[in-house]
């Protein structure tokens, strides 16, 4: 494989003549501060990506290197993470290297990034992207009414981040394919299988999929203008061909079932989960039938799916006024299981409810509110109230603020430690490109990390951002920064605390 990258690669640089498309862009986060009460209060470290991408009709290649320093030793890392080389003609796409990719709902594999989310190993200190890709080779062909995938590559462990000495971040072998087929022109089937060679431990994946749009039946039975559509996956771990169709609940399985809905103003979906035995560590991404809050409290409370044991489904309604107001309404449950009919069951129930409304002119407003209950891996109740206002003044001038106050009650056994949270930002923006933001932070959470012996800890930052000309932005943020969850995409990872002073840069040459 890599033969072929020195072969290949610089011959396709120097032999291709224009017109072609070469994308350049560089990421830097620089630092200077440390851990709430860490050592040393003013410790310096810069975090640096580098992007290449290189486009010539239907080739395409690609480099990205990653670079890390700290004035701390033995933190210093600089690595080429990905280098890809594909080809895009007609219904081929071929690729070898590094390469992202979705099997079905992710059940059985999910390759992905999440851009621009870089996190902190707390063991190193080290600084590095979120990235599940595969080092491969990928092929999808479409012919007519089938579309086939083949895939073989190594799975990359993203808990562990880049220049660790004697450390392979890379291990096992994950292969096959699947088959899509579009069986009627309102009806998609599919199946899926995966062979995994991971942690010395070898089994096959496989699963079968379905989606029916039944737009056009509603419509012949004079059901005019009502959308909906059904989905459905099935999956097992350590396949035979006996137990595929088993209904064993000790079998390592998955099942994921979804329908939405649309008529007129009115919106609805409904999503099941029942997952057993089927956490692929850094393969797979299961639907999580969890709401993605963007409310900052409500995003760093979010569940975290459990694919190993969980059962659930998710409801959400909306309607929307002919004058722009909008409710939706959203039901979570989650269950993690002991054993059937079990009273011990843990669970998780949320509900959710917001309000968007314009108020007048130049105002928008935004209402929410969420209550829950949590007793998987924890015991809280939690009740949150939060409003966003955006006033337009003009054109080119806008005022954001933001106000969520969160009442917790947690439980350990028969001690009681109840708590309140409190965020508040205020955002002024100036087109083009410039914003400043003011965000404070108040909790009584007694065992929060860094907490004051009285039980009550602030946090306070500023935000500053430009956009410097076109492709190139900065933003600045000086202060403290909470520690805590975090969740993009559905995937959830770790925010240290810090502060201090902190400025990223992206720059996007060509």
């Amino acid at each position: 494989m890599r033969l072929i990258y020195h072969l290949v690669l610089p011959a396709l640089l120097l032999a291709v003549p224009l017109p072609a498309q070469l994308r350049f862009s560089a990421l830097s986060e620089t630092q200077f501060g440390n851990l709430p009460a860490g050592e040393p209060s003013g410790l310096k470290t810069s975090y640096h990506q580098l992007s290449l991408d290189y486009a010539l009709e239907g080739f395409q290649i690609g480099l990205r290197g990653e670079g890390f320093g700290s004035s701390e030793p033995d933190r210093n890392y600089g690595e080429l993470l990905q280098r890809f080389a594909s080809y895009r003609r007609g219904p081929l796409q071929a690729t070898i290297g590094h390469f992202y990719t979705i099997v079905g709902s992710g059940i059985l594999a999910h390759a992905f990034e999440l851009p621009g989310v870089i996190t902190e190993d707390r063991g190193s200190r080290r600084r590095y992207q979120i990235v599940r890709d595969l080092d491969g080779a990928h092929v999808r062909y479409r012919a007519g009414r089938a579309t086939v995938q083949l895939l073989r590559g190594s799975p990359i462990n993203t808990s562990l981040p880049p220049g660790l000495s004697g450390i392979n971040r890379r291990q096992g072998t994950v292969q096959g394919g699947s088959l899509q087929l579009k069986t009627h022109k309102n009806l998609d089937t599919g199946f899926s299988m995966l062979h995994y060679d991971i942690g010395g431990q070898e089994e096959t994946g496989a699963a079968l999929n379905a989606r029916w749009r039944l737009a056009p039946l509603l419509t012949h039975l004079g059901l005019k203008g009502l959308y909906a559509d059904l989905h459905g996956e099935y999956a097992q771990r350590d396949v035979t061909a006996n137990r595929l169709f088993s209904l064993d609940r000790d079998l390592g399985r998955a099942l994921y079932l979804s329908s939405s809905l649309t008529w007129g103003a009115w919106g609805a979906s409904l999503e099941y989960k029942d997952y057993e035995d089927f956490s692929l560590s850094q393969v797979n991404n299961p639907p999580t039938l969890i709401r993605e809050h963007s409310a900052y409290l409500l995003n760093r409370n979010t569940h975290d799916l459990l694919a190993d044991d969980e059962q659930g489904y998710q409801a959400e309604l909306s309607y929307t006024f002919a004058g722009g107001q909008a409710l939706t309404a959203n039901f979570t449950r989650a269950v993690r299981r002991h054993d059937t009919g079990d009273e011990d069951d843990e669970t998780l129930r949320e509900i959710f409810l917001q309000v968007d409304s314009p108020v007048g002119e130049y105002i928008d407003a935004q209402l929410f509110a969420d209550f829950s209950r949590n007793h998987i891996l924890e015991n809280e109740k939690s009740r949150l109230y939060g409003t966003l206002w955006n006033w337009s003044f003009n054109d080119r001038h806008t005022l954001n603020f933001d106000a969520q106050f969160q009442d917790i009650e947690r439980r350990f056994g028969t001690l009681d430690f109840p708590y309140t949270n409190l965020y508040l930002n205020l955002e002024a923006h100036r087109a083009p490109g410039l914003s400043a933001a003011i965000q404070l932070q108040r909790t009584t959470d007694e065992l929060e990390t860094g907490a004051d012996p009285s039980g009550t800890t602030w946090w306070w930052g500023l935000n500053l951002g430009a956009e410097i000309r076109d492709g190139h932005n900065v933003s600045i943020f000086a202060g403290q920064r909470r520690a805590g969850l975090a969740c993009t995409a559905g995937t959830c990872y770790e925010v240290l605390g810090f502060q201090g002073v902190e400025m990223r840069l992206h720059n996007r040459f060509f």
